[in-house]
């Protein structure tokens, strides 16, 4: 009965939802918590412009005395915000630059990840469709030498060397199943898929694999990982120049009104005057130091990240060109060739020609190649979507 009752629940298991590449881009760009934690950055960045140079409030205080004039209301205006708003709303300015470039480096960088689950969740079910296959091409070698056995063409020996090697299939499968359920998992993760109907992907490993690589013009300049750092040192360059400005003692403006003079009776008198900065205590110099290491840091990494770019650009390249070289070959050449091994030297060991040891070395060199084409379809698939992050680009 119990058998019986879990093929029915099998049965009745919703079957999962097939997601293209495209869809599971578009899934995953929208869920990920990733995604939200760079667009609230430039949202920040975009709101820091709005506070860049804005004008202080005044001060209004009142005061009364016992002498004449004993009413005293006074409006204190600080003006030293003129001299460093141009200053501060550049810098502001650069930084929403840099917010902008870091939200698409982590799009680009989220979308290579599910990039990579996608075809790693691919890859895994095609070593497992491999795996199947030479399940059952083992077990109908075993039967056929089984039957060569009962007729004495073959020792046993040579008998238990297949039925072996039928048995190590289950093992194989196992090992296969095991990757597919991690691979699934790491995908669904990727993709940030939270409904009850689990996802698998749905595609074929040699995608893009025949397009031709558009020989990109660009400069140095225009990777987002340089925008970022270019903007960041901009802004830390401009932050130093105004806190330089901010050391000017800049006088605030007062204005007010006296009242209340017994010698006067319902009079108001004006005042207007001003007030300075003294520097006694200190004069913002260890400020201005703190900026200035601040803006050579960040000049630091903008020169270092400019000729990383450039390295990992040249890389990218040639990991692309070389991967889509080799992920076509094995496709084109290898794997068809040791299937033709594989096929004929089983008819000659059906018809006698040749010894069971040359039929398990086709089945093994078949299933090495075959597995070493799936490595390589995911090398390329890896340096595509590195080459891709890198210009900021998810497609």
């Amino acid at each position: 009965m119990l058998m019986p009752l879990l093929a029915a629940l099998l049965i009745q298991a919703p079957a999962p939802t097939p997601l293209s590449l495209s869809a599971a881009l578009r899934h995953g760009v929208a869920a990920r918590g990733r995604i939200g934690e760079a667009r609230a950055g430039l949202a920040e960045a975009r709101a820091s412009f709005g506070l860049a140079g804005r004008a202080p409030n005044p001060i209004l205080s009142y005061t009364y005395t016992g002498d004449s004039p004993r009413q005293h209301l006074l409006f204190d205006q600080p003006l030293a915000w003129l001299t460093t708003r141009g200053l501060d709303r550049s810098a502001a300015s650069a930084s929403i630059r840099k917010a902008r470039a870091d939200s698409i480096v982590a799009v680009a960088g989220v979308a290579q990840e599910i990039r990579t689950a996608y075809f790693g969740a691919l890859g895994a079910r095609e070593s497992m469709r491999l795996v199947g296959e030479q399940v059952v091409a083992a077990d109908s070698l075993a039967g056929l030498a089984r039957r060569r056995f009962e007729v004495g063409d073959i020792s046993r020996f040579e008998y238990e060397q297949t039925a072996q090697e039928a048995r190590r299939g289950q093992q194989l499968v196992s090992s296969a199943r095991e990757g597919t359920r991690a691979a699934d998992a790491a995908f669904i993760s990727a993709v940030a898929w939270t409904d009850s109907v689990a996802v698998v992907a749905d595609g074929s490993l040699d995608q893009e694999l025949d397009m031709a690589l558009v020989a990109t013009d660009y400069s140095p300049d225009s990777l987002p990982i340089i925008v970022s750092a270019v903007a960041d040192s901009i802004a830390q360059a401009l932050s130093y120049r105004s806190v330089q400005r901010s050391r000017i003692p800049i006088p605030s403006l007062a204005a007010g009104s006296d009242w209340g003079d017994v010698g006067s009776p319902g009079q108001h008198f004006t005042v207007i005057g001003f007030a300075v900065p003294v520097p006694i205590w200190n004069s913002g110099g260890a400020e201005a130091r703190q900026a200035l290491a601040r803006a050579g840091r960040a000049a630091a990494v903008a020169r270092e990240t400019r000729a990383e770019g450039v390295r990992a650009v040249a890389e990218a390249r040639a990991r692309l060109e070389e991967s889509a070289r080799r992920a076509r070959f094995a496709r084109d050449s290898l794997v068809p060739a040791a299937r033709a091994l594989r096929e004929q030297a089983l008819a000659a060991y059906r018809a006698g020609e040749t010894s069971l040891l040359a039929v398990l070395d086709a089945f093994r060199s078949e299933r090495e190649v075959v597995l070493a084409q799936i490595q390589d379809f995911l090398a390329f698939q890896a340096a595509l979507s590195a080459w891709r992050a890198l210009f900021g680009r998810m497609e």
